[in-house]
């Protein structure tokens, strides 16, 4: 399934083109100088790997002035019932990540629409979203196929590191005419929206993480 990046639909109504001209490491440089600016310090931790996803939850709390209680991510889903992209969007357009900003939503039109989630807590990242039949795809450009330096090195590189990246996968695609590199995560139609919440997340963790393990295969 081709994930949809042309046009985007912004709240006043206007299109506007999905692609900015930067790559996922100029998002990255952005995060970064954000969350320096912002004053917050990087730490690095050793933890059990089933408690990876607590642990994520507890970063984005310690992101705060003052401790206060956790998002609730509100299950909109009924048992055995699949989202739609209509329905997909009007229950994160509720959640108190988008109202505040740290998510920014706008809908793709067109053949292949789906949702476009801007991260703002990670430089901007653009997030993709589609819904089709009893999958959604979630998607992230990862960096032009012209801006790796060694693309027999790279593609061998990515090969090998997969456990560094869970729930998340690397490919090649055509966007706009060029060739990327993609990272994407696939899950049921049926999945609760905290799991897709995560899956978002997920994703976005798994960007940053990328960029900065392969950094230097890409060109300045």
């Amino acid at each position: 399934m081709q994930m949809p990046r042309k046009t985007t639909t912004d709240k006043a109504g206007k299109k506007t083109t999905g692609s900015t001209g930067k790559s996922s490491a100029d998002y990255v440089r952005d995060m970064r100088n954000r969350l320096r600016e912002a004053g917050l310090v990087k730490r690095e931790f050793w933890i059990l790997p089933e408690n990876v996803n607590a642990l994520k939850g507890i970063e984005r709390a310690l992101r705060q002035p003052f401790l206060g209680g956790r998002v609730k991510l509100e299950d909109y889903m009924t048992e055995n019932s699949n989202w739609t992209l209509s329905s997909l969007h009007n229950a994160l357009a509720e959640l108190a990540l988008v109202a505040s900003g740290e998510i920014l939503l706008s809908v793709i039109d067109g053949e292949q629409a789906g949702l476009r989630l801007t991260m703002s807590e990670y430089g901007d990242l653009p997030i993709y979203l589609a819904v089709e039949g009893d999958h959604i795809m979630v998607d992230a450009t990862l960096v032009p196929l012209d801006l790796v330096k060694d693309a027999n090195e790279f593609n061998a590189l990515v090969l090998r590191t997969r456990d560094l990246f869970p729930l998340s996968s690397v490919g090649v695609e055509v966007i706009d005419g060029q060739e990327v590199y993609s990272m994407f995560g696939a899950l049921s139609a049926a999945s609760s929206l905290t799991v897709i919440v995560q899956e978002i997340y997920t994703l976005a963790e798994n960007v940053i993480r990328a960029v900065e393990a392969f950094e230097d295969h890409f060109k300045a």
